[in-house]
């Protein structure tokens, strides 16, 4: 079998000599220049460059009080912390009062404190001020960072559709061997916000079962009805109705249905604090299976409560509310709620809570207090 050898060279001095005993051509070796490499690493600094001026080109940017720069893009700006998307940490939440201008390079919808809205507009800064683009012709809009309410806000705020959010929790136990029991409780909150008006729904059941025989089953349905006095998203106080159904087996309660008017207001409604309460008259009807039927005149009132001040996305939550009869002072309802949830992933959380719930109208033989503390598993929206 014949060998061949073929030698070739190259204008940039690239030399190969390829050999094969079987006549197949092999690259057996290559010559670069000395600074080649050189080369070849200013290229790829030059690219990685030229790349990082075009990401930053085509981002937002947060210049900041401190003379330091933020790029990345602007979510939203609402309750005066801003939401600020970077490449580094995700989104982060921003206090207002530290950014001295914005600038954003994709059009947003922007609310100034006199509640002008600019709707698909682009926010240019320049080192005096920041300027809104408006139409061709006209002079453009002006202002501070102070100026600003919102940057992005949601659609129901400005009177677009409805905000729906809700929860869902609920604790299963169950235990096999030296004990033998079943204990569910399930939970369901939501909530339909629009700017003139708000629908409320909550419904909750619990349930055990100790070698065969249950011990616990009681559930409650509710539903709510909020008018606004003002069609605004800030608006604070409101009038409404409710419509409430009770059943405890072992509280000898068929059924309670109270329906009654009220007026709220929101006294606070801000991440760190939120707090609302509500007051009216109400018609009970009860329906027990030994002792009498009874209906009575009363009040009832609602407190609710909760705060993100522990941190780490955390909620420390208060939940009150009671109903007086008129006719029987003795005869009150009270039920109290006090938990704290922790976000888990995509929604999903704990918590841990402790629930009081006191009758004092409860018929003979029947406790007139109960205690239940549970851990949960749920999911909000």
């Amino acid at each position: 079998m014949a060998a061949c050898s073929v030698r070739c060279n190259t204008p940039h001095g690239l030399v190969c000599d390829n050999k094969s005993r079987f006549g197949f051509d092999k690259l057996a070796q290559t010559h670069l220049p000395k600074n080649w490499a050189l080369m070849h690493r200013l290229k790829q600094l030059s690219l990685a460059l030229l790349l990082c001026l075009t990401a930053q080109a085509q981002a937002d940017v947060l210049y900041m009080k401190n003379g330091s720069r933020l790029v990345g893009k602007l979510i939203s700006s609402d309750a005066d912390i801003v939401i600020f998307e970077t490449p580094f940490a995700g989104a982060i939440s921003i206090k207002e009062e530290n950014i001295l201008r914005i600038a954003t390079d994709e059009t947003v919808t922007v609310m100034l404190n006199d509640e002008t809205v600019y709707r698909d507009r682009q926010i240019v800064s320049t080192e005096e001020s920041m300027t809104i683009k408006t139409a061709e012709g006209r002079e453009p809009i002006r202002f501070a960072s102070s100026d600003i309410k919102m940057v992005n806000p949601e659609p129901w705020k400005l009177g677009d559709g409805v905000r729906w959010s809700g929860r869902a929790s609920m604790a299963v136990e169950i235990e096999r061997g030296n004990s033998f029991s079943d204990e569910y409780d399930f939970a369901v909150q939501s909530e339909w916000r629009r700017l003139e008006d708000r629908y409320t729904f909550e419904s909750d059941w619990e349930y055990d079962k100790t070698k065969g025989i249950v011990t616990t089953n009681n559930w409650s349905l509710l539903g709510k009805y909020d008018r606004f006095f003002r069609q605004h998203f800030e608006a604070t106080d409101y009038y409404g109705g409710k419509t409430l159904f009770e059943f405890d087996e072992f509280a000898d309660l068929d059924l309670r249905t109270t329906i009654g008017p009220y007026i709220g207001r929101q006294f606070f409604d801000r991440p760190h604090f939120r707090l609302r309460a509500e007051l009216g008259p109400v018609h009970v009807w009860e329906n027990f299976s030994i002792a009498p039927d009874d209906s009575w005149w009363g009040a009832s009132w609602i407190v609710k409560a909760e705060s993100d001040i522990i941190g780490f996305g955390s909620t420390i939550y208060f939940d009150h509310n009671g109903t007086q009869n008129f006719e029987k002072i003795s005869d009150l309802i009270l039920n109290t709620i006090i938990g704290v949830r922790f976000p888990l992933f995509y929604g999903f959380e704990t918590a841990i809570e402790a629930e009081w719930e006191y009758d004092g109208g409860a018929v003979m033989g029947i406790q007139t207090l109960d205690e239940t503390y549970t851990m949960q598993i749920g999911y909000s929206w």
